[in-house]
């Protein structure tokens, strides 16, 4: 069934093109789209379309700005309802043992352990959740999210890509 959804999501993304790759990862950024493979889409859409470098950074652009739509939903969400919004949602959970981890990080780090736990897969995002609790400056935080987030996504594009051109 999820590989259905899948290769849905990926048609519609060849069809209508940027603006559903905003929406894919906004709902990345909420955990939402959790299970949406992103890291694939980028660079499967970036080669299906053949895109040019000035195409790569607006595919990037576009991405990184979404997510961290998706991460200020989840801020003002914490912010406002703290932990038990996020565990509220039927969409997703975060096991506690995860939450307390990424609070002792952003508690050690904040803004570098924003930067930082952005660019690692599988706990993205996830530091925002004790940033919004802690009434940490939101433009602060969007300069960490977006700011790693772009980094992020330019490294996935690029290992891709060269990884598939250098093969073919």
């Amino acid at each position: 069934m999820i590989e259905g959804v899948i290769d849905l999501a990926f048609r519609w993304l060849l069809i209508i093109g940027l603006p559903a790759l905003f929406v894919f990862f906004v709902l990345k950024g909420a955990l939402i789209g959790k299970p949406l493979p992103t890291t694939i889409f980028l660079p499967g859409y970036v080669l299906a379309i053949s895109a040019s470098g000035v195409e790569l950074a607006w595919i990037a652009l576009v991405s990184s700005g979404g997510y961290v739509g998706g991460q200020l939903v989840i801020y003002y969400g914490a912010k406002r309802g703290g932990v038990s919004y996020v565990n509220s949602s039927p969409r997703f959970s975060v096991p506690q043992k995860r939450l307390d981890q990424v609070e002792h990080w952003f508690d050690n780090y904040g803004g570098i352990g924003v930067f930082v736990t952005n660019l690692v897969p599988y706990i993205r995002g996830l530091i925002t959740i004790p940033a919004a609790v802690a009434y940490y400056p939101v433009g602060r935080l969007v300069f960490f999210v977006w700011s790693s987030t772009f980094l992020y996504h330019l490294a996935v594009v690029a290992a891709a890509v060269g990884l598939i051109r250098t093969i073919w």
